[in-house]
């Protein structure tokens, strides 16, 4: 059938199709022209390459439905449809689904315009492979896969039968249930659960299950399947009324109420949709259908396995109800649900309960009188957060003796003017890795322990239960951090001043290049103090180098820049002393969760674990905060947005109260100081990309030495540098290193004596070429044995002295 000679490829597909377009002529004009256009639509692997396809290509050809006038057959399709696997081949002995369209031929127009409704997708449900004839009737044909007849489709009403089909041809996800008609005697079990109105629900066992992807193209069926029935007596008098709530419904897995078809009763005629088992976890019947209606359609919007079900909570299941905070014509108070909210378990996509939950109740005094109010106090807490819904609000409930109805939240902090702040920060959220804010009930924190005070701040270290939402890729939904550390700054008498409060934490929210950084998780209240908290990523606890990190952080304008912040001291093990020069310590260590930097893939900021570090102690530091940060701005000096000589940020020893300076482990240190700022400040002053990056080198770095020539105080030698020097790679602006370069060694005899003499030696090499470039030096280094230091030049340099 293909040219074996010549594999098609994507290329040359369309120009064999239009060679032997006249071999699969229909002898229709009009639909020889349709198939033509539906070829020239045809862009890339995943489209199906349509096609005529003659009738004597079929064989086992058996009925297996029938309505009105069209009938479907199951079929071997001999040579079968054309496909991508390294080439395009055929499918050969394919099982297809033949849809005649009886006395189509009377029409060709609707005949095309049934096929336009098909996808030509691979990947989609309902796939259309091309077109035939039956030579005995004339009737049409149209060639699908074989998935109309995994799919019931057939209930004997045509308005019921094309909406069924309309569902079915939108399936194009591997998420996607398969809508179907579902005959009744497929159900089991069946027991009434609850009733309100003209609705009755059910619950039952479907036996053959629904119909869901299992694999690139392979449909299954979950049998045995939980199912709810919800039930409209009377339906059949209005097929109309059926649809538009059936269209409420989505047929992706992850919602709550997943739809998976309609049935109908055969003692009753009444219709009814068949959904996942979730309606008959939660509660919805309040006894108000507005209310009822409002519930029902927040439960609808849960579009993801992270959600946590909205519903009718009833007031015998609230308990400890302790009142927190009044204002107005609200009240909020703390309680124990015991049932608990019914959330998705991620790692089955099983929804449970989760029992014992600590609640907020925000009583809304006379709100019986007002169902509107109350409706749109409830949305307030149900925040569309790019395309997921984060709800912080569980359900309503009512007391029966004051007949006030309640919002059972997540949260609430009693305050009108925080609440609206909470929810515009959630709001802000543009990016799924930025943080959600929120409020934090107190009794969150555990393993609470004083680490500073300045003036009305302190700032504690603590462990947070369920710690911060965060999106999870690969469940595709927003899950919890569990027992996350972080730091709690007490703003006292901050009561006092909400304003105060919000502005402070305004500080914390930071938006750098198209992200956000968010170095705040919410605020809290100590409710035996009456102080509010910051709860944060990290605070330094004090309020000057606190300022002076966002300052930093918001001058990040390259993505290849590193995000400056405050590191707690308990993130670096393998602490050792390389040096001590006066006040300054240098140290080694290994940085645990490692610098804040850009995910080139996915965008994102992230880190990068166990990184090895430089820990430059500045002693008494403490005591002269602007000397600390004059140090910070020296290092942050950049070329062209590529910072040679990198620092991550501040941290502080927690026992001599010294803060130190977190550097990247970039080169090696001499633990001479004069020599370590001499080299520093070389560094510092690259402006070019051809300049060598100047570097203290070790010595056990150097082998292969071979003396080439002495001259009084100073012998020359040859030598391999085992790591080589920094290049910068202009491709992707990255230093690399040119490893085992070869080298001359410039040694000075009884230099050690004299610093200053090594340093004016070096900067005779340092002299910049009309290109401004450095060329000549690469850096210096010492042997351990003689003390000697030693200029290592450029190789072809060392005749120049």
């Amino acid at each position: 059938m293909f040219p074996q000679e010549n594999p098609l490829e994507i290329s040359n597909i369309l120009e064999y199709l239009e060679t032997n377009l006249i071999c699969w002529a229909s002898k229709n004009e009009k639909i020889d022209n349709f198939i033509q256009e539906m070829q020239l639509k045809f862009i890339n692997r995943d489209d199906v390459v349509f096609e005529w396809i003659p009738y004597s290509q079929f064989y086992k050809i058996q009925e297996t439905s029938k309505n009105g006038l069209t009938t479907v057959h199951s079929a071997i399709w001999k040579d079968g449809p054309i496909y991508w696997y390294r080439r395009y081949v055929r499918s050969s002995n394919k099982k297809v689904a033949l849809k005649y369209l009886h006395t189509s031929q009377d029409s060709i127009n609707f005949l095309v315009n049934e096929t336009k409704k098909y996808s030509t997708k691979y990947d989609n449900f309902l796939v259309l492979y091309g077109i035939s004839q039956n030579p005995d009737t004339n009737d049409y044909i149209l060639v699908q896969d074989n998935s109309i007849n995994l799919a019931n489709w057939n209930s004997g009403n045509e308005k019921i039968d094309d909406f069924i089909q309309e569902m079915q041809l939108k399936v194009n996800n591997i998420y996607d249930i398969v809508f179907e008609w579902i005959p009744y005697n497929q159900l089991d079990e069946v027991k009434e659960i609850d009733k309100n109105g003209s609705i009755i629900i059910y619950s039952a066992i479907r036996k053959d299950g629904p119909l869901y992807k299992k694999y690139w193209n392979d449909y299954k069926r979950d049998s045995s399947k939980n199912v709810a029935l919800k039930c409209f007596q009377n339906s059949q008098d209005s097929i109309d009324f059926l649809i538009n709530e059936t269209k409420k419904y989505s047929i992706n897995y992850k919602t709550c109420l997943a739809l998976y078809g309609i049935s109908q009763n055969p003692d009753t005629n009444d219709y009814i949709l068949v959904q996942s088992n979730s309606i008959n976890l939660a509660n919805w019947n309040s006894g108000n259908e507005k209310i009822d209606d409002f519930i029902q359609k927040m439960q609808l919007k849960m579009n993801n396995y992270c959600n946590v079900a909205f519903e009718w909570i009833p007031f015998n299941q609230l308990g400890k109800i302790k009142e927190i905070g009044k204002n107005g014509s609200i009240t909020i108070y703390s309680a124990i649900w015991k049932d608990g909210p019914l959330c998705c378990n991620i790692y089955n996509k099983q929804y449970v309960r989760y029992p014992n939950k600590v609640v907020a109740l925000k009583y809304l005094h006379n709100s019986q009188n007002s169902i509107d109010f109350l409706i749109n106090e409830a949305k307030k807490y149900s925040t569309q957060i790019l395309d997921r819904v984060i709800c912080d609000i569980y359900g309503i409930s009512q007391n029966q003796e004051t007949n006030d109805y309640i919002l059972v939240l997540a949260w609430a902090s009693g305050n009108e003017k925080i609440d609206d702040f909470v929810q515009e920060m959630q709001l802000k959220i543009n990016n799924k890795n930025d943080v959600v804010f929120e409020w934090i009930p107190y009794c969150q924190f555990r393993e609470t322990r004083r680490t500073g005070k300045n003036g009305p701040i302190t700032v504690y270290s603590a462990r947070w239960n369920d710690g911060p939402i965060y999106y999870n890729n690969y469940n595709s939904g927003y899950t919890n951090t569990f027992y996350k550390k972080v730091a709690l700054k007490y703003l006292h008498n901050s009561q006092n001043s909400i304003d105060f409060l919000i502005n402070e934490a305004k500080k914390y929210y930071t938006k750098m290049l198209d992200k956000t950084m968010c170095n705040i998780y919410g605020i809290s209240h100590n409710p035996y103090t009456n102080n509010y908290i910051l709860v944060m990523e990290w605070t330094s606890g004090n309020e000057k180098i606190d300022d002076f990190i966002q300052e930093m952080e918001l001058k990040v304008i390259e993505e290849e820049d590193l995000v400056f912040e405050w590191i707690p001291y308990n993130q670096f093990n393998k602490i050792k002393e390389i040096s001590k020069d006066g006040p300054i310590s240098i140290y080694s260590a290994i940085y645990k969760d490692g610098p804040i930097v850009v995910d080139d893939y996915y965008g994102m900021y992230k880190s990068r674990a166990n990184i090895n570090v430089f820990l430059k102690y500045l002693h008494n530091s403490q005591n002269y905060i602007e000397i600390l940060t004059n140090e910070v701005r020296k290092l942050l000096t950049s070329i062209f947005g590529i910072s040679v000589l990198r620092i991550y940020g501040i941290s502080q020893n927690p026992d001599t109260s010294d803060y130190i300076l977190v550097q990247r482990n970039f080169t090696s240190m001499s633990g001479n100081k004069k020599i370590d700022d001499f080299i520093q400040e070389i560094q510092l002053k690259i402006s070019n990309f051809d300049e060598i990056v100047f570097e203290w080198i070790p010595y056990n770095q150097l082998y292969e030495i071979n003396e080439i020539k002495k001259n009084g105080s100073i012998t020359v030698y040859s030598a391999i540098w085992e790591n080589g020097p920094f290049i910068l790679r202009k491709n992707n602006y990255k230093y690399t290193r040119d490893s085992t370069k070869t080298v001359a060694l410039n040694y000075l005899h009884n230099s050690q004596n004299s610093v200053d003499s090594l340093i004016n030696e070096a900067k005779k090499y340092l002299t910049k070429s009309w290109d401004g470039a450095n060329n000549d030096i690469y850096g210096i280094s010492q042997n351990p044995n003689t003390n000697n230091y030693i200029l290592v030049l450029v190789w072809t340099n060392w005749l120049s002295w």
